[in-house]
Order: C-alpha cells, then sequence, then structure tokens
C-alpha cells in the first residue's frame, strides 16, 4: 500500500512540474518565441518525439521530479545563435518576461483549480466554536522560556486583553521601552481539566523585525464544521487557501534568510514524498489536494526567488535588460552556475531526508 502512495507522490510532482513548464511553453507558442526543447523529467530518455509542424524537440524522462522549456538561444554562452532573429534574446523584454512569468503563475492557478476540487469534495469550513491560539514551540533563551511558556499552552489574553485572533499586534500594542513584563494568561493541560495560569513575559525588541517578540511560534485557529458550500462559498475558501499558504511560504522563506530559523526543517524531494504519503494515509483524497495546492503555491514562490537560475532570478536580468537598454553580459554564466549550486543543495538536503528516515 505504501508504494501506492509514493506513486501518488510522484504523480503529484510530475503534474505540477508538468503544469509550471506548460506555462512557459504555451507562453512561448504565443509570442512565436521558439522552444528547442520541452522534456518532463530527467534522466535516462523513455521518450522523445518532434512534431512536423513546430521545430521542438520533446522528452519524456524516467525520473519524473524536473523539467525544463529550453527556448532557442537562450543561455547561449557559444555565441552560436548570435543575429539569428528567432533567439529568445532576439524577442522584446515583454514577451520575454510574460514567457518566464507564466511558469509560477499557473502553478498559482493550478493550487487554485485544486483547491476548488478540494472544497467541493470536503465541503466549506464554518466556525464552530472561539478561536484559539496554541504555543506550538518556545525558541531557546527566549523571554517566553524565561517566563515558562511552554508548548502546548494555550494563551487566552496577554495584559487582560482576550487574544481571538493573531498575537503578534496584541503584543506589539502592549510593549515598549518603558512598559512592564506582560501578563500572559494561559490554560495548561488536558484538555477538560486545563488549569490557568499567569506568567509574566518581558518581550525583546528584535531588530531584524522591527517589533518585539517573545519567543515563541504559536498557532491560531477556530474549531470548525465542514459542510456543503455554494460557487461562491467553494471560490472564496479557495483564495483565502491559496493566500494563507502563501503568507506563511513567504514569512518562512523570510525568516529562513533573515534569522536562519526552519533550516533544520528544510525538506526535499525525498521529506515532501514523505509528508505526502503520511497525509495521503491520513486523510485519503482530501489531504492529498490540501497538500496538492499548498506545494505547489510553494513551487510557484520558491521559482520567483532572485537567485541565478530560477525565474525570479531571470525577470530581474530582463528587468535591467530594460532599463540599460541592453542585456547584461555573461548572463548565461551565473545562470549555469546557480543551477549547480541548486542541484548541490538538493543533494545536500535529500541525503539529509534520507538520513532522517532511519
Amino acid at each position: 500500500m505504501t508504494a501506492f502512495y509514493i506513486l501518488a507522490a510522484v504523480l503529484m510532482f510530475g503534474v505540477m512540474i508538468t503544469v509550471h513548464e506548460a506555462g512557459h511553453f504555451f507562453a512561448a507558442r504565443l509570442f512565436r518565441i521558439p522552444v528547442r526543447e520541452f522534456s518532463i523529467g530527467f534522466g535516462p530518455q523513455l521518450l522523445k518525439w518532434k512534431r512536423k509542424k513546430h521545430s521542438t524537440l520533446f522528452f519524456l524522462r524516467a525520473i519524473p521530479l524536473g523539467g525544463y522549456c529550453a527556448f532557442y538561444g537562450e543561455d547561449d554562452v557559444s555565441g552560436e545563435s548570435k543575429g539569428d532573429p528567432r533567439a529568445f534574446g532576439k524577442h522584446s523584454v515583454f514577451k520575454r518576461l510574460m514567457t518566464i512569468l507564466m511558469g509560477p503563475v499557473m502553478n498559482f492557478l493550478l493550487a487554485f483549480v485544486v483547491a476548488v476540487i478540494f472544497y467541493t469534495i470536503s465541503g466549506v469550513p464554518a466556525p464552530a466554536g472561539p478561536t484559539v491560539t496554541v504555543v506550538q514551540s518556545v525558541n531557546q533563551d527566549s523571554p517566553a522560556e524565561a517566563a515558562g511558556i511552554l508548548p502546548g499552552d494555550q494563551i487566552i489574553s496577554v495584559n487582560g486583553y482576550p487574544v481571538t485572533d493573531n498575537l503578534i499586534p496584541l503584543i506589539a500594542q502592549e510593549s515598549g521601552p518603558n512598559a512592564d513584563t506582560l501578563a500572559f494568561s494561559v490554560l495548561r493541560g488536558e484538555e477538560g481539566a486545563q488549569d490557568e495560569v499567569l506568567l509574566r513575559v518581558r518581550p525583546l525588541f528584535d531588530n531584524v523585525e522591527k517589533r518585539y517578540m517573545i519567543g515563541v511560534n504559536a498557532l491560531t485557529s477556530t474549531p470548525a464544521e465542514w459542510s456543503p458550500g455554494s460557487v461562491g462559498d467553494v471560490i472564496k475558501s479557495s483564495v483565502v487557501l491559496c493566500y494563507n499558504a502563501g503568507v506563511s511560504i513567504i514569512s518562512a522563506l523570510k525568516n529562513l534568510v533573515t534569522r536562519g530559523q526552519g533550516i533544520n526543517e528544510l525538506s526535499g524531494i525525498v521529506g515532501i514524498t514523505q509528508l505526502i504519503v503520511e497525509e495521503t494515509r491520513q486523510s485519503q483524497l482530501q489531504g492529498y489536494l490540501y497538500l496538492m495546492a499548498v506545494i505547489s503555491i510553494n513551487l510557484g514562490l520558491i521559482n520567483l526567488l532572485i537567485f541565478p537560475g530560477l525565474d525570479g532570478s531571470r525577470m530581474l536580468f530582463l528587468v535591467v535588460e530594460a532599463i540599460r537598454g541592453k542585456p547584461l553580459e555573461r548572463e548565461g554564466y551565473v545562470h549555469a552556475i546557480g543551477m549547480i549550486l541548486l542541484f548541490g543543495l538538493m543533494i545536500w538536503i535529500t541525503f539529509r531526508d534520507i538520513v532522517r528516515l532511519f
């Protein structure tokens, strides 16, 4: 049975990658930019074909965990296509920018479509109780740790103000250079036998985040009942899911880059596959669809990062070209080096994922 779930995870990767590369491909066709090669997967070649109408070589390779859409003359470090009006660099900046952007855009559209299917099958959630904020983890040597806050504590008030939503604005409201310690009221213990505990916490100002923090990762959630919804309800819930997933991913990336937070939790293909297998085994189709929407948003956002070899970096080069009136030299070498670094990072993360399994 585990093999079935692993195949389902591989299928998910294949669909997301195919949709991403198809975004590049069809945008290129729209703008009449020649596509030299279009490949789904990497590794040994399984199929290869070429349509008479177009000069594109299509490949299906053995490992469906990657892919590419190579435009004629793109990253041509040999200069073979120099002067050829068909070359990628000879097309307008707008056409090239849109062609590159459509890869991530298609991932976002896929996430939305999958979310619509998810809510159509599962129904839409409606509040069925008060919002609760529960501490997921406490940072080492943080004000929260010093005050005695523990993972699992439910924060019910700060300085007497009930916590009904995000904890961050409330901490900011009650903190300041001359402020006293904050009174945190928390519920602790198993449900039905919880004790209310009052703790005094002195927030510290974080120069990176530019706000007062106590050093906890807290999850705010509202109990919900699921029931069939109207088309409008399904679309609204799908938009909210995609938006919240995007905000969470951007926040995690920001903390990773600025603070190194979460670097030990980074997962590659193996780790994500394990997550998909476990969630699908537990929640079946609904869990599978939910993860597919979230991971597709993740894939789209990561590709927009300004790192050599990724779509975001290529778009930045095009913006600079538009400002300068001419392309930067050696761009192909920059992206080639970036791809080497990315593959190295993938190998390192994958190795670490495998070690975690044993």
